[in-house]
């Protein structure tokens, strides 16, 4: 179901700042269980080899109020693995073009390949899902002419569970740990931006910014 917020809707009383961290909160778990809510997809930001920024668009499959978590899913032979090993700094931005709110966010990834977190989420994962875990070559190989880098038995169907268990030893969790939310909702009588950050102890600082 997706979430629907009001708290940063046009009304008689300004938005209350607590509430948007909620509806932020709310809206990244709608994101989760709904592929067609806006926050379903993210764009990821690291820091790439050459030092400069590295984007690319994830799937988001988990999010964590308590732990202040986001979680997706990779190949652990992927080249940001290692991105993330050297220099662990993340940033994500969601957008839902349906009610025109942005949320940016920074923290630390971390990368889980054979724990119990990445067991779990394994075990989470659709046998579609599964099925990419199954490509014979690591993401971003060069090949010599088009290939859709997967077992030519699976071109056209999802494997069943236990041929998609071969998948588990390329599959690799990341938890994002954000430090700094940002939202801004789009309105015609207005934006509305607030910032949202933790200290080390966990304490949340939470402040209004000029749209």
């Amino acid at each position: 179901m997706t979430h629907k917020t009001s708290e940063s809707a046009p009304d008689d009383a300004p938005p209350r700042i607590e509430a948007l961290l909620e509806t932020a909160w709310a809206s990244l778990r709608d994101g989760v269980a709904d592929a067609r809510h806006g926050w379903h997809q993210a764009a990821i930001a690291s820091i790439g080899t050459d030092g400069g920024p590295d984007a690319r668009t994830v799937v988001v499959r988990s999010a964590d109020q308590v732990a202040r978590t986001v979680g997706f899913h990779t190949d652990r032979r992927s080249g940001k693995i290692d991105r993330f090993r050297a220099d662990s700094r993340v940033g994500l931005l969601f957008y839902d073009r349906a009610l025109r709110i942005q949320l940016r966010a920074s923290g630390r990834a971390t990368v889980h390949e054979d724990d119990s977190l990445a067991d779990a989420a394994w075990a989470r994962s659709s046998l579609s899902s599964r099925r990419c875990y199954l490509a014979p070559m690591a993401p971003s190989s060069p090949i010599d002419a088009f290939s859709p880098n997967l077992p030519s038995d699976l071109l056209h169907r999802v494997p069943d569970e236990a041929a998609s268990e071969a998948g588990r030893d390329n599959f690799a969790l990341i938890l994002c740990h954000l430090d700094v939310m940002e939202w801004l909702h789009l309105r015609h009588d207005g934006h509305v931006r607030a910032r949202f950050s933790w200290d080390a102890s966990g304490a949340c600082s939470a402040t209004w910014l000029a749209p």
